[in-house]
């Protein structure tokens, strides 16, 4: 079973590459650029392989935890490298030849001040209706740069009551700066300079309290976006669910950089809200207590099903993964 998944995920990533080159602008498939007529086809048979490959790796490896970080932080490289291209080398690198700035608030934000460029959004909501709130641990550009700092201290200090009010302030706020931005008809630089500083505070961010909490903060209570997954997700049918064989050994918490699985949530059996179905908790547990869950299937099929979807749209994303 675990073989035909691995196909078909390559051929669902092959799928949306094939069916975003039709439908999608001219050039949206970089080879095609480079190579007009075969480029495109060449780019849809290499993300279909590794898109097999990824699915098999999630689906057979002891630690998926690993795996999920190191594909995450190569779609991170491959995102910044081709925007750096873009900067420096050819705007041939760009998605649309005009140079953006590459953070995620922006995603929202950014059509609310200029009302266009939905592509973005429309993109993330689709996501959200495959695969839930997942965006936040294996298609964010950025994200994989907390997830790397927050994993390298030790165990996790859980979130204050101050972080969490954060994350509902500095989505309101820019949600409405976006809006009066608009109505006062402010300079594109001036909002360019404001989302600038944005990204550089997350960074800071990133560097200080995510690495002191060994908590992805960024992500959980500063990144707008990270918020608004939460959200919508829950759209989505896929969850993580606790069996009532836990000790409560605690160890899912220790591994669990978005601080959704505390005890409260383990008794009611379910991750809490931050939960961005990554599954790191499913490796970490030693009583086999933690899986995924979809609506009448049974939890290794669930589990199937959510790798087969999310290592398609890591791959189809990694193979449009451009500015």
């Amino acid at each position: 079973m675990k073989t035909a998944a691995s196909i078909f995920s390559a051929l669902l990533a092959s799928s949306f590459l094939f069916i975003s080159r039709m439908q999608g602008p001219e050039g949206i498939l970089l080879l095609d650029r480079f190579l007009p007529g075969i480029g495109g086809w060449i780019q849809i048979l290499i993300i279909g392989i590794y898109a097999g490959t990824v699915a098999h790796l999630l689906l057979t490896h002891p630690d998926t935890s690993k795996i999920r970080l190191g594909i995450w932080n190569l779609f991170s490289i491959v995102f910044f490298t081709q925007f750096i291209a873009g900067i420096f080398i050819s705007s041939t690198f760009l998605m649309s030849g005009i140079l953006h700035i590459p953070v995620p608030a922006l995603i929202m934000a950014g059509p609310i001040y200029r009302t266009t460029s939905w592509f973005m959004p429309i993109l993330f909501l689709s996501t959200m209706l495959l695969a839930g709130p997942s965006w936040c641990s294996y298609l964010c550009y950025i994200g994989s740069w907390d997830g790397r700092v927050a994993s390298v201290s030790g165990k996790t200090l859980p979130r204050s009551g101050k972080l969490i009010t954060m994350r509902y302030t500095v989505f309101t706020m820019v949600i409405v700066l976006a809006i009066l931005m608009r109505l006062f008809h402010v300079p594109v630089k001036i909002a360019a300079g404001a989302a600038v500083g944005f990204g550089i505070l997350g960074i800071v961010i990133m560097v200080t309290v995510s690495r002191k909490r060994s908590l992805m903060i960024h992500c959980t209570s500063y990144c707008p976006i990270g918020l608004l997954s939460n959200l919508i997700g829950k759209i989505s049918p896929f969850r993580i669910r606790i069996d009532n064989n836990c000790v409560y050994c605690m160890k899912c918490t220790e591994t669990c950089l978005y601080d959704a699985l505390n005890q409260e949530d383990m008794k009611a059996g379910r991750a809490g809200f931050t939960c961005t179905l990554c599954g790191d908790c499913i490796s970490s547990c030693r009583r086999n207590s933690i899986h995924y869950h979809f609506p009448r299937l049974s939890p290794e099929k669930s589990r199937i099903l959510f790798l087969v979807i999310i290592s398609a749209l890591h791959a189809a994303f990694l193979g449009i993964a451009r500015i």
